[in-house]
């Protein structure tokens, strides 16, 4: 009875310091994401983007990513995999083959060995399913490589100018040069006549 009773108090003090445990976190992670919000608008300025502009999609985004890199792990090792074991299996029937043959047969029996097996494979449907995985993960990758580029450089998200948008600014340029040349000589002129 006495070992309930203790586990009760224990039990009561934990229940009575919970709300004060609950605020002291509350507190603890109000600063924190003060800090966070202060470190941000150092990392803001120039040129920098900062990663931390919302956190819950880059967590979001560096989740995406590593599950899409375990896939391409995944893929890669079943397409290694199969081209692996085709080239052990072509070595075996050449070794089998070119016993007791002259040279210009062994080239021969090796060539059609390896043409045979790595024919088969590239024919089978297990390597089209694989290697078809192991395209699209690819392209799913940089895709995500992508997405990654355009949040952390927006300025640069902007595609390159046509050659008509350039040969406008190209004149506008000229145009304005043309007049600050013009405003300096008239200012020139203004100075030495006074």
């Amino acid at each position: 009875m006495s070992k309930s009773n203790e586990t009760e108090k224990k039990e009561n003090r934990e229940l009575t310091m919970e709300p004060f445990l609950n605020e002291k976190f509350m507190s603890l992670f109000e600063d924190f994401s003060k800090q966070l919000t202060e470190l941000n608008k150092f990392s803001t300025m120039g040129p920098f983007i900062s990663l931390l502009n919302d956190p819950q999609i880059n967590m979001n985004n560096m989740r995406e990513y590593g599950n899409t890199l375990i896939q391409y792990q995944v893929f890669l090792n079943k397409y290694l995999t199969q081209m692996i074991n085709s080239y052990f299996l072509a070595l075996d029937k050449v070794s089998k083959a070119i016993q007791d043959k002259d040279p210009g047969d062994m080239r021969k029996q090796i060539i059609d060995s390896f043409e045979e097996v790595f024919s088969s494979m590239f024919e089978s449907s297990d390597f089209s399913l694989n290697y078809n995985n192991l395209v699209n993960i690819i392209i799913d990758l940089n895709k995500i490589y992508q997405k990654f580029f355009d949040s952390s450089v927006p300025f640069m998200n902007r595609q390159s100018l046509s050659k008509e948008e350039k040969d406008l600014l190209f004149n506008q340029l000229y145009e304005i040069r043309k007049l600050s040349l013009e405003i300096r000589n008239k200012l020139n002129e203004k100075n030495e006549k006074l």
